[in-house]
């Protein structure tokens, strides 16, 4: 998946993680916003979410 800032409604409950792994993102360097807040992913992996939320991914770049 090409990552820019991205929203997504959540359409089913379910985890960070799984969210992620679903959109094949778990090994790319980004942060997340939930709902307004920002996260680094594995502050929150585990945290359940619901249909509803608002999740944003922000990648983070890095450079030399």
């Amino acid at each position: 998946m090409k990552v820019g800032i991205e929203e997504i409604e959540v359409k089913e409950d379910k985890t960070i993680k799984e969210l992620m792994d679903k959109l094949q993102l778990s090994s790319v360097p980004i942060l997340l916003e939930v709902n307004g807040r920002i996260f680094y992913p594995d502050e929150i992996k585990d945290r359940r979410l619901r249909k509803g939320d608002k999740v944003v991914f922000i990648p983070l770049i890095a450079g030399g």
